[in-house]
């Protein structure tokens, strides 16, 4: 179960399998904290509770997105040290992660906190019933759980590079479980609502990162970590922010677009926003399933290419591409199918909001694919060592497109089904300009790695002379 996954030996498909399944199953399980939320609230709580709770999620997402993304140099840097049998610096990465996840937390933290009411009034959250009310409090009481999300995503980056996989995802089964629980009885039983909701996902967040941390210090060997035995570098921690921000910054920057999105079915009022709501929780699980790929993509090839296995790189890259793609249809096309059953799960007797959400459906899901193929072509740009090309892409393509769209082609047509239209419109140019730089971004590792053979061939004909 815990066995280390050698992924520069051996064959490829098998271990991409073993290592993407937890993986794939704990970022469902860290999205169905939201969407927990939503079912016993829909349940349980006031009718307004609904949309208060799914008003903050782009917002929430585009904060916590922004610093997450570090957590993608943490897993490059060990990585690719880990490959070159660098341990030294592996070990100097493991130490300077588990530092600097907290403090970014804190930081997310009091920014959120302070920001939350003036965003979502800026977003247009309706006032009518107490949405907005219910959704700042449900937002600011999240943002104290922030510094425990960053912690424990850090760390399973870590877990990540040393081929384990299993453990972050029995620790978020733990945490889940107990969020669910927690959910059921701050709500149901002490009727406490929003509030409520949000206490039990902080606690659960803040059970996560203890559970992961007291296994990092339990460890022994290189991937361990010891408060005494710090070796943090400010040297790393400038790489990890190097390759780590951009990533944060298109996973901000596409939050950022959502939330204008967002904005537009606000605008709607209640029963769009309640729609919108379930659908984006829906699809959210199943971004997730597929942003799986992307962390194995990066990991996989950080390290053959550490190694210095090219070859192997592309095999990596063939096969979590074929899955992506496979598993993307399979996910789209079947919540197409049975979209009725799903959106009665958080919607309940409301024709009208069932009718808002069967809109957004059609217009995206049956070639929701394309959105993974976007979610695995960064993974693979970025293991290549490539940071930046990919969140400038995701700039334009995701955040800069929609963000036009809302305020040029919405707005003079102003319906869901016009707004929604965005989706695979952003998803079709920002594949293509991902593809295309994909294929550069290896063209010059190529080229480089051979220049680097033929140097050391020249070096040894020297001494041998």
């Amino acid at each position: 179960m815990n066995k280390n996954i050698d992924m520069v030996n051996g064959g490829l498909f098998k271990k991409i399998v073993l290592f993407t399944i937890p993986i794939m199953l704990q970022g469902i399980l860290q999205s169905l904290y939201n969407s927990a939320d939503l079912v016993v609230v829909s349940n349980f709580a006031e009718e307004s509770a609904l949309p208060a709770v799914g008003a903050t999620s782009s917002i929430y997402n585009v904060l916590l997105s922004l610093f997450l993304g570090i957590a993608a140099g943490v897993d490059v840097l060990t990585s690719f040290n880990y490959g070159r049998k660098n341990y030294e610096n592996v070990k100097k990465t493991i130490d300077t992660a588990v530092i600097v996840a907290p403090i970014l937390g804190i930081i997310v933290s009091i920014i959120g906190f302070f920001l939350a009411e003036p965003v979502l009034v800026l977003m247009d959250t309706p006032t009518e019933a107490g949405v907005l009310d219910g959704a700042v409090t449900y937002l600011k009481i999240l943002m104290l759980g922030v510094p425990f999300t960053l912690l424990y995503n850090f760390c399973a980056a870590v877990f990540r590079t040393a081929g384990q996989t299993q453990k972050p995802f029995i620790y978020l089964v733990i945490s889940g479980a107990v969020n669910v629980l927690l959910n059921l009885l701050f709500v149901a039983v002490f009727h406490l609502g929003v509030v409520g909701v949000a206490v039990a996902t902080v606690i659960s967040q803040i059970l996560s990162a203890l559970l992961i941390l007291i296994d990092l210090l339990k460890k022994e060997g290189l991937f361990s970590f010891r408060f005494k035995k710090i070796s943090f570098s400010w040297h790393i921690f400038g790489k990890m922010i190097a390759i780590g921000l951009p990533a944060g910054f298109q996973n901000g920057v596409f939050s950022l677009a959502n939330s204008f999105l967002q904005a537009g079915v606000n605008s709607f009022g209640n029963d769009a926003i309640a729609a919108s709501t379930a659908v984006s929780t829906v699809e959210g699980l199943m971004w997730v399933t597929l942003l799986s790929f992307q962390s194995t993509t990066m990991t996989f090839i950080s390290q053959n290419l550490g190694a210095g296995k090219l070859d192997r790189v592309k095999k990596v890259f063939a096969i979590t591409f074929m899955m992506s793609l496979v598993l993307g249809v399979i996910l789209g096309v079947g919540t197409f199918l049975l979209q009725e059953p799903i959106l009665k799960i958080f919607i309940k007797d409301n024709p009208a909001a069932m009718a808002y959400g069967y809109e957004r459906l059609k217009m995206t899901f049956p070639i929701y694919f394309l959105a993974g193929i976007m979610s695995l072509l960064p993974g693979a740009i970025r293991g290549l060592g490539y940071s930046l090309p990919p969140s400038i892409i995701s700039l334009v393509g995701a955040c800069g497109v929609r963000i036009v769209w809302v305020y040029t082609v919405f707005e003079k047509y102003h319906t869901l089904a016009v707004l929604y239209l965005v989706h695979p419109i952003t998803w079709i140019i920002t594949d293509i300009a991902l593809v295309i730089n994909l294929i550069i971004c290896y063209r010059k590792v190529k080229k480089r790695m051979n220049n680097i053979a033929i140097n050391n061939k020249k070096e040894k004909l020297v001494k041998i002379k």
